[in-house]
């Protein structure tokens, strides 16, 4: 999957966004046009209408821009962000639409991650959207990705316009260096830092070189599939609560680890992934790497460290047990694999 971003009307696809839309515009066809009996002369008429709006109305207002969500051949999601006048990097965001036959499958979230994560990369912002009251699947999912509600009613920051039957929406991303946690003590070895999109490279090196961690994780790593995994977050939690570390060791990538502090539970950190570069194995650094990570956590407050590993896969398991991580008793589907939730007491 890839975040695609259009600030020129000319550089769209206008035909494959229209059919991302096409249902939409099927149903806005008695709204536009009350008189027509017609579904595909509506539809024309929706589809000339939300061109002409484009053309000549949203791309003509400076910071404009749409995001897209590419499936390799199918654009799957897709918004529209505007700039909030007088507030600095504040955005508010519009017509956010999933395809109909991709619905349910995981790709509205992924855009909206992919999204925040690309706007984090220039600091801290601010993003608002507008749901209706009774549309309880867009304010479930709004929460799911760690929006709140700041206004009710919902009060346009366009044009003013207050909708009574709207609520205002807003997830606000103070920027890294506001984290609680300072990634520099979480190691006297490494170097540790926040990996970024131009860690790509490196980290797709070391992850490539474990075959086996993805022959029972598929599917195997990609430039793509890492990049999402940067922006990737549990439910209700925002890019304030996420910290993908790479360690660094001579000026090379050594380990990564992707962790949220206070998840699922305050005073729980929890570990979505870990993995040590090839060459490093087998010399017990990467047990040596977990007793310093815990040791600096439990320094900070935190009382457990929770992960999961792949049921079936020895390497992981031993590794964990060896650790101290104990099986919770708790685990669960992915459709392609189970994974096995464990848990590490920190004294």
């Amino acid at each position: 999957m890839k975040l695609l971003r259009f600030e020129r009307f000319d550089d769209l696809d206008f035909p494959k966004l229209m059919e991302l839309y096409r249902e939409s515009n099927l149903e806005n066809i008695p709204y536009f046009f009350p008189e027509e009996t017609d579904r595909q002369r509506g539809l024309r008429a929706v589809e000339a209408g939300f061109r002409d709006y484009l053309e000549h109305g949203f791309f003509e207002e400076p910071g404009n821009r749409y995001y897209v969500l590419s499936d390799g051949e199918r654009w799957a999601s897709a918004i529209r962000l505007s700039p909030i006048p007088e507030r600095e990097r504040a955005w508010y965001a519009e017509a956010l639409e999933t395809a109909p036959t991709l619905r349910r499958q995981g790709y509205g979230r992924k855009l909206m991650e992919l999204l925040c994560f690309s706007l984090a990369q220039g600091g801290p912002f601010e993003l608002t959207d507008s749901v209706g009251k009774r549309n309880t699947a867009s304010l479930a999912f709004h929460e799911s990705l760690g929006f709140t509600v700041w206004q009710d009613p919902s009060r346009s920051p366009l044009d003013g316009e207050i909708n009574q039957r709207s609520l205002g929406l807003g997830y606000r991303f103070k920027g890294w260096e506001a984290q609680t946690v300072d990634p520099a003590l979480l190691s006297k070895r490494y170097k540790v830092r926040r990996l970024t999109e131009e860690d790509i490279p490196a980290l797709l090196a070391l992850c490539a070189d474990n075959p086996l961690y993805y022959r029972y994780c598929p599917p195997a790593p990609s430039a793509e599939s890492l990049l999402a995994d940067l922006a990737a977050l549990p439910p209700r939690r925002t890019l304030n609560d996420k910290y993908y570390l790479g360690f660094f060791e001579g000026g090379r990538l050594a380990a990564v680890l992707d962790m949220i502090p206070g998840f699922p539970k305050p005073e729980i950190v929890f570990w979505g992934f870990f993995m040590l570069r090839r060459d490093l194995q087998g010399q017990g650094r990467g047990s040596a790497l977990v007793s310093g990570l815990c040791s600096a956590l439990a320094a900070l407050g935190f009382r457990a460290v929770r992960l999961g590993w792949v049921r079936g896969n020895p390497q992981a398991e031993h590794f964990w047990k060896k650790n101290g991580f104990r099986e919770t008793g708790v685990s669960y589907e992915t459709g392609n694999y189970t994974v096995v939730v464990a848990q590490r007491e920190l004294a």
